[in-house]
């Protein structure tokens, strides 16, 4: 059975509801659920299903599909309620979803070593967890799955929008027991019923608090892979034959983003912090940030962190869920440069941190800071000139480049080209001059661009603005939040343009990735291409977050190796992961 057959399957049937084999738009009758059998029966020898049970027909269909099994004894125990861990585990059977095997869980009544574990990581965006009294968030594996609990993760699983206010009559004037629907279920109801999915009972009821048999969720999922209204798979396997339509974007100004086509939802984790401001590290359910000036996500999904409050590199360590202190600006940031017989040490007392920044082509982190070349007084302030300092802190700190001239009092940017060569580029307030520099990693580096001179972008630093770049063989390109403009560095020959820049908009940070930028404004991320298009990435009213507290502002940017969105909220002092 294909993987899209099989998703349809367990999407459609999972809720002892009435499935439709017609791909008319009416609305199902009462009971059609209980119609039909398979027309073919393989053997089983469960030694408590006799060939007269209701569901054996249906058992041994799925049994030999290998999507459902019996236990170690022989037994099949159909009359056994199903948990909502042995949901989550025929979810992921049945759907093709990837288990997940994780270091961590997501939910502290699901260690890592229960046996469902990989099934509710899978499963976690669609079957919701509780957030108990002392904060705690438990997904209830041994509870049993609800009628009302399944209607929801079905209907997340199968894509349907809810955010569109389904119309709750039809539910209200076919169910009896309508108001024992709870009220954050009865959107994904009215979607199931409006879709074919559900029809209830022939009493007229959709008994929301029921539980499920091990017989009766076996049927279900027989039923959903032969009946319903459509045929939209979901996560894999053959396409669909039916394209659902999709609303277009309604035309746009160049400087207002389009709108996403879909309203897709995605749900937001806390990875790390959401305990209150502090500077303690640990597991992290006790973790907690002072502040984040800078961060980076590397290979691994290890979220290394700036804060220049306590000059520290934090660091959230995926594989074991702990929070650690990855380095200190310390002694090891102390640099001898020799020139000649002439050796010259800089201190890291005058050694500033400012940025993070992680090159996948080698795999290492880098940290770039200014330096005051003469000295700093009690008060911080440099007695003498800046310059600045590129170090690789993947291990033992050593000095990847330098730059004394010019002298860059902010860090602007830094990206990688290969393995080998790095672009970053300042602003020197004394000049109201940005410039944009190149460097092979080991070697001194050189300017490229000035804003002085025409050939360079204003980098400058106001309103706590950001810029980030990216780097294509023969061009740069830079985008500046205050500014809110794209710029185009041609570097052979040698041109500068703007591409575009948006009025009346704010913006409050941007990352660069694959060749795009992705940009905040409050909760929303907008995606925009080197040809001036702006799109809505990621809505911020469509993110669900499973620990109950919203995003205000998003801070950082980044992107792990699974393509889902990793950022900072200062708000909630929390590193947080979008789900894609």
């Amino acid at each position: 059975m294909s993987t899209r057959k099989l998703v349809t399957l367990l999407i459609t049937a999972l809720l002892m509801f009435n499935l439709i084999g017609t791909a008319s738009a009416a609305l199902p009758e009462y009971g059609e659920e209980w119609k039909d059998t398979p027309s073919t029966t393989p053997t089983v020898s469960f030694t408590d299903l006799p060939s007269t049970h209701w569901s054996y027909k249906y058992i041994a269909e799925m049994v030999s599909r290998k999507v459902i099994d019996g236990y170690p004894d022989n037994k099949f125990r159909p009359n056994n309620t199903i948990s909502r861990a042995e949901f989550a585990k025929i979810m992921v059977t049945a759907s093709g979803i990837q288990a997940k095997k994780v270091n961590y869980s997501s939910f502290s009544d699901v260690p890592v070593t229960n046996w469902a574990s990989p099934f509710v990581e899978a499963v976690k965006d669609y079957m919701t967890g509780y957030r108990t009294a002392n904060g705690q968030y438990i997904f209830n594996p041994s509870a049993p799955a609800l009628r009302e609990d399944i209607a929801v993760a079905l209907v997340k699983l199968k894509g349907y929008d809810v955010n569109r206010l389904p119309d709750h009559s039809t539910i209200e004037a076919m169910f009896k027991d309508y108001a024992g629907i709870s009220e954050s279920a009865k959107d994904y109801v009215a979607v199931a019923v409006e879709n074919g999915l559900v029809s209830g009972f022939p009493d007229e009821t959709f008994r929301p608090q029921a539980t499920v048999t091990r017989a009766e969720a076996t049927v279900m999922l027989w039923r959903a892979y032969q009946y319903g209204n459509d045929n939209k798979g979901v996560g894999g396997g053959e396409p669909s034959t039916t394209t659902p339509t999709q609303p277009q974007p309604s035309p746009t100004t160049p400087n207002q983003p389009q709108q996403p086509n879909t309203n897709e939802k995605f749900t937001v984790d806390t990875l790390v912090g959401g305990n209150g401001e502090g500077d303690v590290d640990g597991p992290v359910r006790i973790a907690k940030i002072n502040r984040v000036d800078s961060m980076a996500v590397d290979n691994s999904n290890n979220i290394f962190f700036l804060d220049t409050k306590t000059n520290k590199v934090r660091k959230f360590n995926h594989s074991n869920g702990t929070v650690e202190t990855f380095k200190t600006i310390n002694a090891e940031f102390d640099w001898n440069r020799q020139e000649g017989t002439s050796v010259t040490h800089y201190d890291h007392t005058a050694f500033t941190p400012n940025l993070l920044a992680f090159n996948s082509a080698n795999n290492k982190l880098y940290l770039w800071g200014t330096r005051c070349e003469v000295d700093v007084t009690p008060d911080n302030r440099c007695f003498g000139n800046y310059f600045s300092t590129i170090h690789d802190i993947s291990s033992d700190v050593q000095l990847a480049t330098f730059s004394f001239a010019p002298q860059l009092h902010w860090s602007r940017f830094m990206t990688f080209t290969d393995q080998n060569s790095v672009i970053f580029g300042g602003h020197n307030v004394t000049l109201s001059s940005s410039m944009i520099l190149e460097g092979e990693l080991g070697k001194e580096s050189d300017v490229i661009a000035n804003s002085k001179d025409g050939t360079g972008a204003n980098l400058s630093w106001f309103n706590e603005a950001i810029v980030d770049a990216f780097a294509t063989p023969d061009s740069l390109y830079t985008f500046h939040t205050a500014y809110q403009e794209l710029s185009k560095i041609q570097l052979y020959p040698r041109k500068v343009e703007s591409i575009i820049s948006f009025e009346n908009m704010k913006f409050d940070t941007v990352t660069s990735h694959n060749g795009k930028f992705y940009i905040s404004s409050g909760a929303t991320i907008y995606e925009l291409t080197t040809d001036g298009k702006l799109t809505t990435f990621i809505n911020g009213s469509d993110l669900i977050y499973n620990d109950g507290n919203p995003m205000k502002k998003i801070m950082h940017i980044d992107f792990d190796s699974n393509g889902n969105v990793i950022v900072y909220d200062d708000n909630n002092k929390a590193i947080r992961r979008i789900n894609l």
